[in-house]
């Protein structure tokens, strides 16, 4: 019998694989065929082959598991290609280490030019503090050195103090300003070099900004990382117009391997005079969300309104362990938030809130749930990540609008520690309740919000299962613990739904695009602990392999 014409054969068909799809429809299967960048059939072996045409290329899988292109749905893609090639300090756990890590670099680097780190937590190191700027000035008098930690907190040495003009007689920032932070003096006095909340710009201000050449070359070095470990998507949220400059170039230059949703920047970034004129400039864009292509859009628009939790600056309504005054602190007044939220929704742009704290997350949400049933748009994905702690109130309210919620699961793994300080180890053990969101019909997406942790979705998975901090320490595993199966569903169809993009991405269905990940082992088949282990070993995007092992 004459096969199948080329004109209307896959270009490649890949047999011979264990395929979760991720599908309903069809849940499994051993082959997929691909053409013009989207998956045509999905089946059997036997089913699959007899589509080929002469042209059609046949690969085999050997066996192999693999899953659909993986999504994180809240992720600084852009600032994580810098920070790989900053000084990272994620897994110090003494003082002295982040010393030596920093000296390495001084040695290595010109005199007087600024070297930046992230990464400390100060609930993981044995000292049981903060570094401080004389722990940075024994390997490095001449280079202004900043070290950010995890979230929200930095420390400088005295050089870089000196070269922002900080000294005993700088006043402390402004206390009527929400989130205006402060800085930490010593008996005398004098700065630590430890800046807090917005005080962390009187030191960020004088880092020299990034040519935009290095902007896009941290794009197309976290497009090789993350795809590396089965990233084909991301929502990069809190972007500036330089920002959004370099992922064009990078798309142009054919630099950007992960479809990127980019939401802008907006309220809470920064001091309230950076945020003028924001109502107009959404305004007079004169487009609604999800503006571009399936590679690059620009999705929507990005709010943050209370703090994190283990800094305590986290919005709550039950006061931080041991400060019974203490309720975490507002970024956008509340009142002032609920009309802006409206705003930005009849405008018809998406938004993606950082809500940290039980009462920021009731407040958003509401005024979300509001905002769709005065004024329906269901195709707006507005969101709420990290979303750590939600009320009766919440849960209800995104359920009946569909709102998701993006948690940062690696959190529990490599910050779990400092919520268990923050709020004592009961509460903590409720964070991000999972089982709970999925039980209450709201939509679950997984994220890492890397730089904070590890931008690795298998890390993600594995804390999403297991629950552990990195003491061993359970975070309400037998009550709020993922399936491993769910756990991938919210990297893959989870995803998609936070961003709108569920027709075309988050399973390998027929007429979705070809995204793809063949992996080492086959994680809904191993042991649960062992998923932050799944390697990888080729990403697909769009039906082209752009990385492989073996290379």
């Amino acid at each position: 019998m004459p096969g199948v014409p080329d004109a209307l054969a896959p270009e490649l068909i890949l047999v011979n694989g264990r395929i979760h799809t991720i599908d309903d429809r069809t849940p499994s299967a051993t082959a997929v065929a691909i053409r013009d960048g989207r998956f045509v059939a999905v089946g059997s072996d036997d089913e699959i082959r007899a589509l080929a045409g002469e042209a059609t290329q046949i690969e085999d899988l050997q066996g192999a598991a693999v899953v659909p292109g993986l999504i994180d749905a809240h992720n600084h893609l852009q600032t994580t290609g810098q920070m790989l090639r900053e000084v990272r300090l994620y897994d110090t756990r003494t003082i002295p280490e982040i010393v030596e890590r920093v000296a390495a670099r001084v040695a290595e680097t010109p005199k007087g030019e600024w070297i930046v780190g992230r990464g400390w937590d100060e609930s993981l190191l044995a000292e049981k503090r903060h570094p401080n700027r004389h722990d940075l000035d024994a390997v490095s008098p001449d280079n202004p050195v900043v070290i950010h930690r995890v979230w929200n907190k930095l420390v400088c040495n005295t050089a870089a103090l000196r070269a922002a003009g900080i000294d005993r007689e700088t006043p402390d920032p402004a206390a009527d300003v929400l989130y205006s932070g402060s800085f930490e003096r010593d008996e005398q006095g004098g700065p630590t070099g430890l800046f807090r909340d917005r005080a962390k710009e009187m030191i960020t201000n004088h880092i020299p900004a990034p040519s935009e050449e290095a902007r896009v070359a941290a794009v197309a070095e976290a497009c090789r990382a993350y795809n590396a470990v089965g990233l084909t998507g991301v929502a990069e949220p809190g972007l500036y117009p330089e920002e959004i400059r370099a992922f064009h170039r990078a798309k142009r230059e054919g630099k950007l391997t992960v479809r990127t949703d980019m939401l802008m920047a907006a309220w809470g970034f920064g001091a309230p005079e950076t945020e003028e004129g924001l109502e107009e400039r959404f305004a007079n864009l004169g487009i609604g969300g999800s503006f571009g292509d399936d590679l690059l859009r620009l999705e929507g628009i990005k709010l943050m309104i209370d703090g994190g939790m283990s800094d305590r600056t986290a919005r709550m309504f039950e006061p931080y362990l041991d400060q019974p005054d203490h309720r975490g602190t507002w970024v956008v007044e509340p009142m002032r938030l609920a009309k802006l939220i409206r705003y930005v929704h009849d405008l018809g742009w998406p938004m993606d809130i950082h809500t940290c704290g039980d009462e920021a997350q009731e407040w958003v949400v509401s005024a979300f749930a509001d905002a769709q049933r005065e004024n329906p748009k269901p195709w707006l994905r507005h969101r709420v990540h990290h979303a750590y702690f939600p009320t009766e109130t919440a849960l209800a309210r995104m359920a009946e609008a569909q709102i998701p919620a993006v948690v940062s699961s690696p959190f529990l793994t490599n910050l779990g520690e400092g919520f268990v300080n923050s709020v004592g180890p009961e509460r903590a053990s409720r964070a991000m309740p999972m089982r709970t969101y999925l039980e209450a019909g709201v939509p679950l997406a997984g994220s890492s919000d890397s730089y904070i942790t590890d931008f690795n979705p298998w890390v993600g998975m594995h804390a999403a299962v297991n629950r552990r901090t990195v003491t061993g320490r359970d975070l309400g595993k037998a009550a709020e613990a993922l399936t491993p199966a769910e756990a991938l569903h919210s990297y893959t169809m989870g995803g998609a739904f936070a961003s709108g993009r569920e027709d075309r991405q988050g399973s390998i269905s027929p007429g979705k695009l070809a995204d793809l990940v063949v992996l080492d082992r086959d994680p809904l088949a191993i042991d649960p602990d062992e998923l932050d282990q799944v390697t990888p070993t080729a990403t697909m995007l769009g039906g082209a392999w752009v990385w492989k092992a073996e290379s």
